[in-house]
């Protein structure tokens, strides 16, 4: 009897642990077809109307603490002024696959970045943020989106 009892601790810590790590991670792949425009007809798209201006943004990926995320966002005419402290709430990575973007940061200087380009736009960022339209990927950082802890049991 004494020995069975071992052997029944052994075989559930295996089974929690087995359970704990049960969920494996896969890359998350948007094809070229897909980024073409078929990408905003997924489930989860997120479309939105404001002062004439037409946005749809499909998150590909949010990580498990919600401090990094990916996806793709589409949007008509726009312009954003963004002056206020604390400027950008977060660190943006932006690949344009169509349209470009005229951004004017609030010393003045000016970047145009078009179809095939990158920029980063770093928390903090304050300027000016105009199109006629474009195609993004995009990718945000902001550890202030950090999910809370669990706490220990």
């Amino acid at each position: 009897m004494i020995r069975r009892y071992p052997a029944a601790l052994l075989l559930a810590s295996t089974l929690l642990c087995a359970g704990a790590h049960a969920q494996t991670l896969h890359p998350v792949k948007l094809s070229k077809a897909e980024l073409a425009g078929p990408v905003f007809q997924r489930p989860g798209v997120v479309k939105e109307s404001k002062d004439g201006n037409h946005t749809s943004d499909f998150t590909s990926y949010t990580s498990p603490d919600k401090v990094f995320q990916t996806g793709v966002y589409q949007s008509g005419p726009v312009r954003e002024e963004i002056r206020e402290a604390p400027g950008t709430p977060y660190t943006e990575f932006l690949y344009f696959l169509s349209g470009s973007v005229k951004l004017t940061s609030s010393d003045g200087t000016v970047m145009q970045v078009h179809a095939g380009e990158a920029v980063t736009l770093p928390k903090g960022w304050t300027g000016v943020y105009e199109s006629s339209g474009y195609t993004k990927l995009y990718a945000l950082y902001d550890p202030s989106a950090a999910a809370p802890a669990k706490p220990e049991q």
